[in-house]
């Protein structure tokens, strides 16, 4: 009968273990294949067959449609540039160049990984609306109050992530090879 006893137990801590630790591996983002480049971060293998089976869960669990290897890439950011955590009380700059790409999007999400409902109706800019500064730069105010330009409402509160999708890129975007400066800065200007 103690045999029996420590066969369940040892079965039950070996499933409460195994269990766990997947759990753990792929809730958040996929733990492996990242590529950074200053606040942003992507993995440019998720949309590949040579995806790791952890992001693969990751992509699963979350019910996501990564883009494919050839469609482009998606960068994500949830901190600015000095390493702060995102606050939606704070007032941001986006600023700098994209690499070359068919088309891009800058989109504006909750923590929740939700787009936030507000009065603007609108959470991002495309490369085909967006107003260029004279160089040719990209320059984008995050803030919950109006702001000239380019201009995206941030949630009514808690932190955001910013979701940068580059379509139709190079190849050398792919692979990672973008040097640090290659993408947007995020700048935060003013906190309460």
């Amino acid at each position: 009968m103690r045999t029996v006893f420590l066969i369940l137990v040892a079965l039950a801590v070996a499933a409460v273990t195994g269990l766990g630790s997947a759990y753990y591996m792929t809730m958040g983002e996929p733990p492996f294949g990242q590529a950074r480049v200053g606040p942003w971060q992507a993995w440019p293998e998720i949309g590949s067959a040579a995806v790791d089976p952890y992001a693969r869960a990751v992509v699963a669990r979350e019910g996501a449609l990564p883009l494919g290897a050839g469609e482009g890439l998606a960068f994500h950011a949830v901190e600015d540039s000095e390493g702060r955590a995102f606050d939606s009380a704070c007032t941001y700059a986006v600023r700098g160049g994209v690499p070359v790409s068919r088309a891009w999007t800058l989109t504006v999400f909750d923590d929740a990984g939700d787009m936030p409902s507000n009065a603007t109706g609108r959470n991002g800019f495309t490369s085909h609306e967006i107003l260029r500064t004279p160089d040719g730069a990209i320059d984008i105010a995050l803030a919950r109050d109006v702001q000239p330009g380019n201009w995206l409402m941030l949630p009514g509160q808690g932190g955001f992530r910013l979701i940068l999708r580059l379509y139709g890129t190079s190849v050398s975007a792919m692979t990672g090879v973008i040097e640090d400066g290659g993408l947007l800065r995020i700048d935060r200007l003013a906190c309460p």
